[in-house]
Parts: C-alpha cells; structure tokens; sequence
C-alpha cells in the first residue's frame, strides 16, 4: 500500500528529504512556511503556515507519518502536537528530549550529570559578575551563546566578534536584557566535524561523516554563513580523524541518548546531529541539533541506499535495523546571492539554461509565473558523487557554469580539508 508522508519545512535539506520520500512511490504532502518550489512540484497537496502555529496541521490527519525538517517546530512541540492531537506517528523528536538543541544549557549540565564525554569546560552566566568569573577562569578566549534558539547567529565567538572585555560585557549585557541567562565556553581549537545517526531511543546507525565550510570567502575567510557547502568521503569516514576519534564521538552521542531518556522518561527518536571538534588533546561535543544538518543532510541522502520510509518506520516503531550507504564520495556546494550573508541582493534573476545531471536542491528561492528569483538567503544546492573527492568536485564545476545570476560559490569545497 502506498505510504502518505507528511514533511515539514522548507529548505533545501527538506528538499532533499522530499526527494527520497518518493523514491519509493511514497505520496508527498508537505507544510512550508514559503514555498520551495522543488518540494512543491513533488508534493499532491501543499500547506502554507508558520513553523509555530499547529492548527493547519489537521487538514493532514490521513497521512501515515510526519517528518519534520528544521528545527524549530520540532522544538515548539509539533512531534507532540502529532502524535498526541491527531494520532499522526511522527519521526522527529518530542519537545522535552529536543531541549537539547532549545537549551545550550540543558545539553551542558545534561553531559555533566550522566559523565558524558567530551563536555567542553562552561559556566552558565545569570549577571555580569558570572561573565568577569568566566574570563577569569578561561581568559578572553571565549564563546558567549545564548541558552534558545538563535538560528545560528546569535553565537559570539572571540576573534570573529570581539576582541575586548568590554564588547564582551556588552553583548552579555544585551542577552541578559531578554532572558535569565546565557552560557559561556572556554574557546577551542580544531577541526570541526559532523556526526548525524538514525536512531530509535535505543540502538543508532551512523551515516557517513561530513565536514562544511562556514565562511562566505575561499581559504575560510570572510564572515561566518549558514554554511557555504560540504563533503564526505567513500570511506565515510574524514582525513583528520583516527578510528578511535570517531569511536569517541559516536559513544558520546549513544551515551547522550541514554541520558535523555533517563532525564525525561521518552526515548530520542529521529535523526542527532553531533557537531565536534578534534583538538590536538581531545574530541569535543560542539553542539546538538535535533534534525538533519543542512548541507550535511544532501552529502548523506545522496548516499542512502535503505528505503527512506522503511527507515523512517523501524525508528517511530523502535525497531531500528541498519542502513546501507554508497561507497563514493560527495561535494556539495551552495550559491548564494552576491552579498551573502551580510548585504545579500533578493529579487534576483535565477536562470538554469541547460539541464542539470547531477542533484539539485532550491534553498530560499521563489518562483514566479516566468522565473526562479532570489532571496536573501542560500539560493541553490548542488551535489556532485564520486570515486573521490577530484571526480565529486568535476561534476560540480562542470554543472554550475549552467546556473547563471547574481550569485556567489566557493570553488575550493572539497579541496580545503
């Protein structure tokens, strides 16, 4: 019997997931804040709403599961508003267990409690004397984060976005204006990975390791973005990394797991992001995300052979098997509008003048009755799969000149490792 499957959101990450929903000839119903035109075209029946408020969610009653995308319904409680209100099994976590992406805090002092690994040294600030406290402890060589969600941009970290205690105490100051608390981390230094697992509370299956490159400009300069691209490796694994650095990292996510089920009493069921760091001393837990990592979700799908919904199934039922991925390598690379991410252009013209053969996703784009235009976010994704990294990077190049506009891309994904 054909599956009806509910998915939540609206980027490129969620386009992708679309896509291996019907791979299997599953029927795709979706629910967007703004439309992708992608996720729209293989969809029977589109919804727009935002991501906080429930209510249309009931005109999806007959669908068989929900998938939910981005963070922050996840964290405002859709899982529990399906599952609970309209009986609608759900792949994503509930809203108690997600605390530990809504709450830098709670992932903290959740590490802690349980002897979990790979905890980076913090203190949790309530005034300003906290802060003098912290820099007294660590130096200046600190990250300032507020406890919520932020989207990723509200993250200071210092070298990038202050230099002096007194832009330190400034920011701190700001945060404490609107909320009780932040959290402060000693700085460190290293490489930066990410690990993504399927898992159904219990057991994990991890996908391929992946790295991304945050700054807008070639050779890691340039400000911070949402994430200008990324790659895998046919090994799955990455160059920097021995086996017992991913060993570490993967027993701290199944360690996390258990932790949340004993803090909460509700198994973790969905995807964990992971996001560490290896330093000449050790691995440590960056941060948690509650999805799928965007691009890193495009490196992964790509390489998914298990049937999506199967999958999907085995972790709503607590029955989690494996999964099986391709053995090659992956390069994905964004363009973004000229200006991205501090002045980005909207409105522009996006024209794909010959076909594309290699994946494409939209991102924040918009269409209208004779054309495909910008906004002020990532615009598109390409994913390009090889023998190694040389073959990935070749179809890239070779379909990107295809895409003409206004837009920037990094030519160096998948050759600064």
């Amino acid at each position: 019997m054909t599956k009806k499957v509910l998915l939540v959101g609206n980027g490129a990450r969620e386009h992708a997931i679309a896509k291996k929903i019907v791979e299997s000839d599953a029927k795709l119903y979706s629910y967007m804040s703004t439309e992708n035109p992608g996720i729209a075209d293989l969809s029977r029946k589109t919804i727009l709403g935002e991501m906080s408020d429930f209510s249309k969610l009931n005109q999806f009653r007959k669908v068989d599961y929900a998938i939910i995308g981005p963070e922050s319904p996840i964290a405002f409680g859709i899982t529990n508003f399906l599952e609970e209100k309209l009986d609608i099994p759900t792949c994503s976590p509930k809203q108690e267990v997600a605390r530990i992406e809504s709450s830098k805090i709670f992932a903290r002092c959740l590490l802690d409690a349980y002897d979990i690994p790979g905890n980076v040294p913090y203190f949790i600030c309530r005034s300003l004397r906290d802060l003098e406290d912290a820099v007294k402890e660590f130096g200046l060589k600190i990250v300032i984060k507020p406890d919520g969600l932020t989207g990723g941009k509200g993250v200071r970290v210092y070298g990038d976005h202050f230099s002096t205690f007194r832009e330190a105490k400034d920011y701190a100051r700001t945060l404490l204006s609107t909320s009780d608390e932040f959290l402060i981390e000693e700085k460190k230094e290293g490489k930066e990975f990410s690990l993504q697992v399927f898992t159904d509370g219990k057991k994990i299956v991890p996908m391929p390791l992946v790295r991304d490159y945050k700054r807008a400009f070639e050779n890691e300069e340039g400000p911070n973005t949402g994430s200008m691209g990324s790659y895998s490796l046919a090994e799955h694994t990455l160059p920097f990394l021995e086996k017992s650095d991913i060993d570490k990292a993967i027993n701290i996510m199944e360690k996390t797991i258990e932790a949340l089920e004993k803090q909460t009493d509700l198994r973790y069921k969905g995807v964990l992001y992971g996001q560490f760091m290896k330093t000449t001393d050790d691995i440590y837990l960056i941060e948690f995300n509650v999805r799928f990592g965007d691009p890193e979700a495009l490196n992964v799908l790509q390489l998914l052979e298990t049937d999506f919904n199967e999958l999907s199934h085995q972790i709503i039922d607590g029955d989690l098997k494996k999964a099986s991925f391709r053995p090659l390598s992956t390069v994905c690379t964004y363009l973004v509008p000229n200006g991205y991410p501090t002045s980005p252009r909207d409105a522009q013209e996006i024209n794909i003048k010959d076909s594309i053969d290699i994946d494409l996703y939209y991102a924040s784009v918009y269409r209208t009755k004779t054309s495909l235009r910008t906004t002020k976010s990532r615009s598109i994704a390409l994913v390009g799969t090889g023998r190694n990294l040389e073959e990935a990077r070749e179809k890239i190049n070779k379909n990107i000149s295809k895409i003409e506009g206004n837009l920037h891309y990094r030519k160096d994904i998948g050759l600064y490792l």
